[in-house]
């Protein structure tokens, strides 16, 4: 491996804190930059990680700094504005999820990092987790057999991000429950079934728990689904359930992802809070009998380093783990259903 350590620049620093953290602790980071419009979250920062360059224009901190990388956690309708405009600076980037609003900007941020010869890796940390990875391994290996259903979720008690613009609706957000926290769960789907086309999909989302909070938060005409569902048909006749909610009248908080094979199954499920209990198995059939074999009981207390994975690509010139091909199919999903809540009919991908 290389020695080259990289010079990082961090944007939007209340989802970006965690970004910042796995940055100062990597030997490959050599210098971290901020960049925030609000000064005293900029200073918080900044002085808990003792990191002196700190900017409120993005502009200034392109032409000021000579950024190996970047990592973009801002709203998502300057997802694909900021990405691009990093990339034509010579800066490789890592962007939160979801990949852009839609279909056509995260196409643009694709050809983007073509033309310019740049990594542009998405941050789809689920597949990072330690039971992710194990589960994907033993996938891998041919043990589940052919995949044929999955079903994944994730789902919310109470737990709407107030603290997000949601007044600007899908012009700043682009959706709700589904591109907020549908998306990483479709992705760690997909990725475990090997990133299949769909076919088409079949969907509703409703907003029917969050509207009377909204308007006492001030928010008139609140627009974003609370929740979601969708059911995808694949290539192969893999069949793909999606739920994915911000606030619903349920005991807790989830997240689930059930995978039903020829030769065996699994579930990975979280149940969010008091410690991240976590219950994972795999079921194969051994003598004629199904087993319960568990994956991994521990409790999960971190989430492993996907920004680490990032560096490494870049110092290395290798492709990123979570790539824009991928990242673009997974919007293309998200926009298929949307269109097909509005039109209340199935929708043909194309």
């Amino acid at each position: 491996m290389s020695n080259r350590k990289l010079k990082v620049g961090v944007v939007g620093l209340t989802v970006g804190a965690s970004h910042v953290k796995d940055y100062a602790s990597s030997d490959t980071v050599k210098e971290i930059v901020l960049c925030d419009v609000d000064e005293s979250r900029l200073k918080e920062i900044g002085d808990k990680y003792n990191i002196s360059k700190k900017y409120t224009d993005f502009d200034k901190m392109l032409k000021e700094e000579n950024l190996d990388a970047i990592s973009l956690a801002v709203p998502n309708f300057l997802h694909m504005r900021l990405s691009i405009q990093a990339m034509e600076a010579g800066v490789h980037v890592l962007c939160e999820k979801p990949m852009a609003r839609n279909a056509a900007e995260g196409r643009k941020m694709l050809e983007a990092a073509q033309k310019h010869n740049k990594k542009l890796m998405i941050n789809f940390n689920q597949r990072f987790l330690h039971e992710c990875q194990t589960l994907k391994s033993i996938i891998d290996e041919g043990k589940l057999g052919d995949i044929y259903y999955v079903r994944t979720q994730w789902q919310r008690r109470r737990g709407v991000p107030w603290w997000y613009p949601l007044s600007s609706g899908k012009e700043v957000c682009g959706g709700g429950a589904i591109i907020d926290l549908g998306v990483h769960v479709l992705d760690r789907a997909m990725w475990f079934c090997g990133h299949p086309d769909p076919e088409w999909v079949l969907a509703n989302t409703f907003c029917k728990v969050s509207k009377d909070e909204a308007a006492r938060r001030g928010i008139q005409n609140f627009e974003l689904e609370d929740m979601g569902v969708a059911m995808f048909r694949m290539t192969g006749g893999v069949m793909l359930e999606l739920e994915a909610s911000w606030a619903s009248n349920r005991e807790d908080e989830v997240i689930t992802t059930r995978i039903y094979g020829s030769k065996g199954g699994a579930v990975l499920h979280r149940v969010v809070g008091d410690g991240n209990a976590a219950s994972n198995k795999v079921f194969l059939e051994i003598g004629g009998e199904v087993h319960d074999i568990p994956l991994d009981d521990k409790i999960i207390s971190k989430m492993p380093n996907v920004r680490q994975a990032f560096l490494d690509a870049i110092i290395n010139d290798e492709e990123v783990p979570c790539t824009p091909q991928q990242g673009l199919k997974i919007t293309q999903m998200l926009d298929m259903v949307y269109l097909s809540a509005e039109n209340g009919t199935p929708v043909k991908f194309e």
